[in-house]
């Protein structure tokens, strides 16, 4: 077991970094220090967004991964490059959170989450060492502390902005998956609650299931609790994860079948689905 913290440059994800990012790499161009001018940002900021666009998954990933990259960001095929679809944000959230190269996102939503509701930054440090001890991994106090200040500013807009760009700069607030829920003294609490999360398109739920499918077949149990599967990444409720299933099933009723058979509920996929077909019907292409 290995886990990898930092790397960041303590610069949460911009909505325009990992556009701007794929698009030096693909060009074939390195992260040196041309890309200092080539980026128009700085040097913590060039090693920030290299980091980020393979934190999700989106460089050097598996083949699918990087297919629907291409999808959504290219220039000359990308159904939603600057990400105008809350539906891309959800799946760059599974990306974030499976990926695991980030690990502090796998462990708070598949794992920490599910021991404390409403927390403190102080709680979350003491879980991500209690994790390390626990996995035999070394881990330096303070770029754990930076890890879950990032980690929170992700998820959450600051009360206090320091500018336009940065209230408005981020990436994934607007899924709403992290809440400030009050404050003690100078102690900020948040909240990563269980929700209906209307906004998920049933289409990225089907798409997420794919990629993490094995077989033919998948117990509703494990889609609502199974690490890095869409109840885990998502936060989503059992009634909301069944009203998502209840669309799918809907829309795919020739490839997708759910049945409850005495309190067993599975999800049988009677063809094959690739997700990436799932994903340009979802947009429209």
């Amino acid at each position: 077991m290995s886990y990898t913290f930092a790397g960041h440059e303590t610069f949460t994800v911009r909505h325009y970094w990992l556009k701007k990012g794929l698009d030096h790499a693909w060009s074939g161009k390195s992260f040196g220090d041309q890309a200092i001018i080539e980026l128009g940002v700085g040097k913590n900021m060039v090693k920030s967004i290299r980091y980020w666009i393979k934190s999700f998954g989106l460089l050097e990933a598996n083949e699918t991964q990087s297919k629907i990259a291409e999808l959504i960001f290219s220039d000359k095929k990308g159904m939603d490059p600057y990400l105008e679809d809350v539906g891309s944000i959800w799946l760059l959230h599974y990306f974030l959170v499976s990926n695991e190269k980030a690990s502090i996102y796998s462990l708070m939503f598949n794992h920490f989450r599910k021991q404390k509701v409403e927390f403190e930054a102080d709680q979350a440090l003491q879980f991500l060492k209690d994790r390390c001890r626990s996995e035999g991994v070394n881990y330096n106090e303070n770029s754990l502390r930076r890890d879950i200040g990032v980690f929170l500013n992700n998820y959450t807009l600051s009360p206090k902005p320091k500018s336009i760009e940065d209230e408005f700069s981020g990436l994934l607030y607007e899924l709403n998956l992290i809440e400030r829920s009050y404050k003690y003294g100078s102690t900020q609490y948040y909240r990563i609650e269980t929700k209906e999360r209307k906004n998920i398109p049933a289409e990225i739920i089907l798409c997420c299931i794919l990629m993490k499918l094995e077989g033919s077949s998948i117990s509703f149990h494990e889609l609502l609790n199974g690490l890095n599967h869409v109840g885990s990444v998502f936060a989503i409720s059992s009634d909301s994860l069944h009203q998502k299933i209840e669309e799918i099933t809907s829309k795919y009723h020739k490839e997708v079948v759910y049945s409850d058979d005495g309190g067993i509920q599975v999800l049988q996929f009677r063809k094959e689905l690739d997700p990436l077909t799932i994903l340009k019907k979802y947009y429209g292409n």
